[in-house]
């Protein structure tokens, strides 16, 4: 039996006891899978690990099942994301509970140690070439790209110790960190939202968001504080959230879609504005076997002034409402 999202989610508005009764209850099971090493949700395993983690019974501990690797991961990473080498002396403070306590020098060390494993572990990932799960090809190649930009600059291309230092090791890791934590968010992504909330439609004709979609999206146009050099990106703040970004793109295009100004228009290109800043969406033609089909490839602000005249030189700006225009090609 697979826990469907929401019941997965602690109900604050019921009966404390009845509460505690039955999450126990999905506890159990999912102990039961995760001993015997079964197939668990990344919902599930995320569950589960909070179980374990805060469990005042002999539950054993998160190192005892393969099926907490990733929820420890994920925690462990976002602790140190804005100072993954530890090169900052800020202090560092964990949730417990309900409370927060201030992590001692012994037990950075060891979390810097562990994220170092898994930087090694993510690297052979990336290295290979070929996954037979489409996300796992897709976030790896993204990864390999962003590798390839970084020993590019010139501190590292003309540097006959290049790729060796530390500087570039420590960039390195925080790439390869981010992009595993990145798939795994994306797994539960995928995970938590209806196939439909994949699909838009303009035109008559469906464009898919999938896997390509989401890694290239949230990795190149979102967390700017994350990256490690300029990528000459733009990126989304508050407006947009990977979590959902699927779902709004879908709104985005059903009211574009409604106004019919983009009626017998090519779709390579969608152009909009909300609250005054200018977004782009392409998409474009793909082969699928035999089927062709129209992918959404990338999503994102204009910041570029080359982009911006683009827009102004060949697009009439038609309002919809008080925070929404649609730029119709003349």
């Amino acid at each position: 039996m697979t826990y469907q999202v929401s019941e997965l989610r602690i109900n604050p508005n019921v009966d404390f006891y009845s509460e505690q009764f039955r999450t126990r209850k999905i506890f159990e099971a999912l102990k039961v899978k995760a001993i015997a090493n079964d197939y668990l949700t990344e919902h599930e395993k995320e569950f589960f690990y909070g179980g374990v983690k805060y469990s005042l019974l002999d539950d054993g501990k998160i190192e005892d099942y393969e099926c907490c690797d990733n929820p420890k991961f994920k925690f462990i990473y976002l602790t140190y994301a804005r100072n993954i080498n530890g090169f900052k002396k800020n202090k560092v403070t964990k949730p417990i509970r309900n409370f927060e306590y201030v992590v001692k020098k012994k037990e950075i060390k060891q979390d810097l140690y562990y994220l170092t494993k898994k930087a090694r572990e993510w690297k052979k990932i990336v290295k290979t070439n070929i996954h037979q799960e489409a996300l796992l090809q897709h976030s790896v190649k993204e990864t390999r790209e962003e590798l390839k930009e970084l020993r590019k600059l010139p501190k590292y291309k003309n540097n006959i110790q290049g790729i060796y230092t530390p500087s570039y090791i420590a960039k390195e890791n925080a790439i390869l960190l981010n992009s595993k934590w990145l798939y795994c968010v994306a797994l539960e992504i995928f995970e938590s939202l209806d196939p439909s909330d994949f699909i838009s439609q303009i035109n008559v004709i469906r464009i898919e968001f999938d896997e390509y979609s989401l890694i290239h999206i949230i990795n190149r146009h979102f967390a700017k504080v994350l990256k490690q050099f300029d990528t000459k990106k733009s990126f989304h703040y508050d407006l947009f959230k990977p979590r959902i970004l699927s779902t709004q793109i879908k709104e985005i295009i059903t009211v574009i879609d409604n106004s019919t100004l983009l009626k017998d228009k090519a779709i390579d290109k969608i152009a909009f504005q909300i609250d005054g800043v200018d977004y782009i969406i392409y998409t474009s033609e793909k082969m699928r076997g035999n089927e062709i089909y129209r992918r959404l490839n990338t999503f994102f602000p204009v910041d570029n002034i080359n982009d911006k005249n683009i827009l102004i030189e060949n697009y009439n700006l038609e309002r919809l409402s008080e925070r929404f225009s649609v730029y119709v090609p003349l």
